[in-house]
């Protein structure tokens, strides 16, 4: 049986939840990070609002220039137990520690303690994320298959993203009253849930044999990888969405306590409508992929994501139900948003490999994954100097004028629509359809007979 027929026969569902398994650790680190984390620094601790926001930015933006150097290792590490599994096991230990030590911080941590620990649970997070994308590019070829092996790999992560979110609610009904219970309850479930899924994942997946016979894989590949348009069209989607989805992220909890009139405490229940319905619809989104092609779905779902933002505008202020509604309305496309730029940079480790001859998986998805960061990092950092520039307060109980309130009203509804129009109209031009990536792995197995 060829490699081309086995896929359409489809992934067991055991290897499939194995792939997606460690996306529950991670998510911690991701949306919840950004959401929970500076407003606790700024906050609860007392940091400055403006040396928080720069801190996150400035550590996003180091770690960036450390993926495309573990990506190229990846791409060059051979041995009896894989080129992707071993970092799989490096990278565990690193989020476990980082993410203990930044979430159960107590008051009188200074700023090189947060830039120290950010430092870590990022590297830790690159090296995890990105062996475990690698890992599941490199399981099947199909261009249909990648879009459900990426669709599990999606539901799990907003799973994980659900848990670190209900988790403040469920430690205040049990009693523990306070940002920091909720902050050590989300430290707990990557401490516990990492070794356990990624054991999992090493266990059940087994990875193919490369079919790369070069390994060119330094910095000088790295950016050479940004000749081809259909690089640079995908990432600069990935660019604007990750700018959209890192402003409501970063505004969300200011925007739902101060602007909403919502209790702290709920706010985790917001964001849970925003998964659930983000999960379910994942599904779909793997459907339509396939039936009108991922860039064509992506594009759909950035549009659908930019007119649900101004729902908000008719959400009533106070009314945890209304907000709920509008949450839930606006995760229908966020599934797409995600696991679709994922699938489509997998297929274009084929079209490299073509071309060159090499393997660059683990650098192409060091460029995907480094463009998000770049998104927000930027998010997080200009949104907090535009929280200073209107003159917001984040702590707790702080009085705001209606001019700030209305700044940050803008900030989250108006500024992320317009970046997924842009979006929207950028990947529609995306020029690897499934009829030509079908002939560039007919190229390949051609090639590997020979």
């Amino acid at each position: 049986m060829s490699s081309t027929q086995q896929p359409r026969q489809g992934l067991p569902k055991y290897i499939l939840a194995a792939l997606a398994g460690p996306s529950i650790s991670l998510s911690a680190l991701s949306l919840p990070l950004v959401v929970y984390l500076p407003e606790f620094y700024s906050g609860e601790l007392g940091l400055d609002l403006s040396l928080v926001g720069s801190i996150f930015m400035v550590v996003r933006l180091l770690d960036i220039g450390f993926d495309p150097v573990i990506g190229g290792i990846m791409d060059r590490t051979k041995g009896r137990f894989g080129r992707y599994r071993p970092w799989l096991l490096a990278g565990t230990p690193m989020i476990m520690l980082g993410m203990g030590m930044l979430f159960g911080a107590s008051p009188g941590v200074g700023p090189a303690y947060l830039t120290g620990w950010l430092l870590l649970a990022y590297a830790g997070w690159s090296i995890l994320s990105l062996a475990q994308l690698s890992l599941a590019a490199n399981i099947s070829p199909d261009y249909h298959e990648r879009s459900r092996i990426y669709a599990w790999w999606q539901a799990a992560f907003m799973v994980g993203m659900m848990i670190s979110m209900l988790l403040p609610k469920i430690v205040s009904e049990l009693g523990y009253h306070g940002a920091s219970a909720g902050m050590r309850a989300m430290s707990w479930l990557v401490i516990l849930t990492a070794p356990i899924m990624v054991g999992i994942m090493i266990i059940a997946v087994k990875e193919r044999p490369a079919g790369g016979t070069q390994h060119g894989s330094d910095l000088r590949s790295y950016f050479g990888l940004l000749r081809h348009t259909i690089v640079r069209r995908l990432l600069a989607t990935e660019l604007l969405l990750g700018l959209a989805g890192g402003t409501t992220s970063t505004l969300g909890l200011f925007f739902y306590t101060r602007v909403m009139d919502i209790g702290r405490a709920d706010t985790g229940l917001v964001f849970i409508a925003h998964f659930a319905v983000g999960l379910c619809g994942t599904p779909l989104w793997s459907w339509l992929a396939n039936r009108i092609g991922k860039h064509k779905a992506l594009a759909v779902a950035a549009l659908l994501y930019a007119i649900f933002q101004f729902l908000y505008l008719a959400a009533p202020s106070g009314s945890l139900a209304g907000l709920l509604t509008v949450a839930a309305i606006s995760g229908i496309p966020y599934g797409a948003i995600a696991l679709l730029p994922r699938a489509m940079m997998a297929d274009i480790s084929d079209f490299e490999r073509l071309n060159t001859g090499a393997e660059r998986t683990g650098l192409l998805f060091a460029l995907l994954i480094g463009t998000w960061k770049i998104g927000q990092a930027l998010s997080v950092g200009l949104m907090f100097l535009s929280l200073d520039f209107i003159n917001f307060n984040p702590a707790p109980g702080a009085l705001n004028g209606s001019s700030s309130l209305l700044g940050l009203m803008t900030l989250y509804i108006a500024l992320p629509a317009l970046l997924s129009l842009l979006a929207a109209v950028t990947i529609l031009r995306y020029p690897l359809t499934a009829e030509r990536h079908a002939h560039i792995r007919k190229e390949l197995e051609a090639r590997e007979r020979a």
